[in-house]
């Protein structure tokens, strides 16, 4: 048996064993994920998270917390609060995200949980991306810096929204107008921006619409003669003023039901300012949102009216007579409203890109036929736009029919994908060494841009060596950033994507069994299906991109 010398012995017994880390993984999300790829997005932030610690031994996981949906302007947040009861309960002793703002948006709360809150409490945080590990970091750290600058632009971004938003408020209240476009038959007075005046090019228009609304037409007839006799609509008078940009995204630009709808319906026509009928506040991470009519900001009588009051009542009537019609006919069929429209939303025209609706017909023995048509060539409001019409039966067939293949198609795509993936352990871990050299690089030129600005005091640079090693190293950091997001996306569509568990193959695996379409494996499946014609249509699927790639991938196994 081999002696071992004192020497040696003294240095084993001196070897310190390394500390291993409680771990949690922490992820948020400001909106609901939507299954889109999106770096941020929470499956994500947690599969970076886990590349990372399982790359280093002290990193021992012990349990993720995720806020999906949830702002980062404070720390109100369920995951975020069990977070620190378990920190507190002596569970977790290191904090890992993939970047400081998905821990926090707040900059004064974030800096005080980094500095104080934290350090006090004894746990170590790490941010990935940002290149922090508060165990390495001093104050001055570089990484830090950059992130909480960020911070503080989101917050100065914030802040100035809010004031923006309280100044508008205060003009609507006091009766000036602050919309981007002044309503159709307006237009902003030349003495004074925030007053309305007759725009006379277009003036008598509106007041026809509503000479005609009062007589007895429909929205929807008012629409069509408007188009037959040529007059732009309002987007179109926009963008031959060249107040707006015409775009290829936009959907049915000329006149329809609901613009005349909307004319007839607003108080501005009659004198009164009316503002505030949707809201959204960058401060508060609100989208934009419809506001209830009770809550509009309602001022009288601040400029000429088009509309007199008695036109205006006979207009007001007439809404509130269709609206009880309306009802009255939905009454009259109540108990056929119960069937699911399984498409709903699903179907576009193919020329005007509008939704297709979904029509009933009630035979006078009582059987039902649904029919989905183009709304806008239905009514005649383009007739560029050719006739769509599909029946809801023929519909659910061919959607079945397609489905099938689908899944056909899926076990073959799935059988390939195990057989590849048993040859792809070295490409992966090629990938994660060059991950883990990036981390390397990105962390050294950190270290090295908290040293410049000292050696800039101390005079061993002058202000111009200074300011180049600074743009040299601003230019490092970030090119080695990018080829960082780079290999994390290969590692993402390897893991993620070119997987029996990708999501389009667990999507539809979901559906094998199932003998009929329904409401749940149309949303699921389908983005959309764009219809040509009679009973003509082009399916375009969710998770397409996925479906792509693998396609593309099993090729050289075939």
């Amino acid at each position: 048996m081999a002696r071992i010398s004192r020497k040696n012995a003294a240095t084993v017994q001196e070897a310190t064993p390394l500390r291993v880390y409680q771990t949690a993984i922490y992820a948020r999300l400001s909106v609901e994920d939507s299954g889109k790829k999106d770096s941020d997005s929470i499956e994500n932030q947690v599969y970076l998270i886990e590349q990372f610690v399982s790359q280093d031994p002290q990193l021992k996981v012990i349990s993720k917390y995720v806020d999906n949906g949830w702002t980062g302007v404070n720390f109100d947040r369920p995951g975020f609060t069990r977070l620190m009861e378990d920190i507190k309960a002596g569970k977790i002793d290191c904090i890992v995200v993939k970047d400081l703002s998905r821990f926090g948006r707040n900059y004064i709360e974030t800096g005080e949980y980094l500095d104080k809150i934290l350090p006090f409490m004894g746990v170590r945080f790490i941010s990935v991306n940002d290149s922090y590990d508060s165990e390495t970091a001093d104050a001055n750290s570089e990484g830090l810096i950059v992130a909480m600058k960020n911070l503080i632009n989101a917050a100065y971004a914030k802040d100035i929204s809010s004031k923006v938003i309280s100044t508008v408020k205060t003009r609507q209240q006091n009766g000036e107008f602050v919309s981007g476009h002044a309503p159709y038959g307006y237009k902003r007075s030349e003495e004074n921006r925030r007053k309305l005046v007759p725009d006379e090019e277009v003036a008598d228009i509106a007041r026809d619409i509503f000479k005609w609304r009062a007589e007895g037409m429909t929205c929807c007839a008012i629409a069509r003669r408007l188009n037959e006799t040529g007059i732009p609509s309002p987007y179109q008078r926009r963008v031959e003023k060249k107040q707006k940009k015409a775009s290829v995204h936009t959907v049915n630009p000329f006149w329809q039901s609901q613009m005349v709808k909307r004319i007839t319906d607003s108080p501005m026509y009659i004198g009164n300012m009316a503002q505030g009928r949707t809201k959204r506040s960058l401060a508060d991470g609100m989208p934009l949102q419809n506001q209830k009519r009770s809550d509009w900001i309602i001022i009288e009588n601040t400029h000429e009216p088009l509309v007199d009051m008695e036109t205006w009542e006979k207009v007001r009537a007439l809404r509130e007579r269709d609206k009880a019609t309306t009802e009255e006919r939905w009454g009259k069929n109540a108990h056929f409203r119960n069937d699911n429209n399984v498409f709903k939303g699903l179907l576009i025209c193919d020329d005007c890109g509008s939704k297709l609706t979904r029509h009933r017909c009630v035979s006078d023995c009582g059987s039902v036929v649904y029919n989905y048509i183009c709304p806008v060539r239905a009514n005649n409001l383009d007739m560029s736009c050719t006739h769509k019409n599909v029946r809801s039966k023929d519909l659910h067939e061919l959607v079945y029919q397609a489905v099938s293949q689908k899944i056909e198609q899926s076990v073959e795509l799935e059988r390939l994908l195990e057989r590849m993936g048993k040859n792809n352990g070295g490409t992966k871990d090629k990938i994660n060494t060059q991950i883990a050299e990036m981390h390397r690089k990105i962390g050294h030129i950190s270290e090295l841009r908290a040293t410049l600005f000292d050696a800039y005091v101390d005079k061993l640079l002058d202000e111009t060596e200074y300011v180049e090693m600074k743009s040299k190293y601003e230019a490092d950091a970030n090119k080695h950033r990018e080829r960082l997001e780079a290999l994390q996306a290969k590692v993402l569509l390897q893991d993620q994507t070119l997987t029996p568990q990708n999501k389009w193959l667990t999507a539809i695996r979901a559906f094998k069994d199932t003998h009929e379409v329904t409401r749940e494996m149309a949303v699921v499946l389908i983005e959309k299906i764009i219809v040509s014609g009679y009973n003509s249509m082009e399916i375009i699927w969710n998770f397409k991109d996925d479906l792509a790639a693998i396609e593309e991938y099993t090729k050289e196994a075939v």
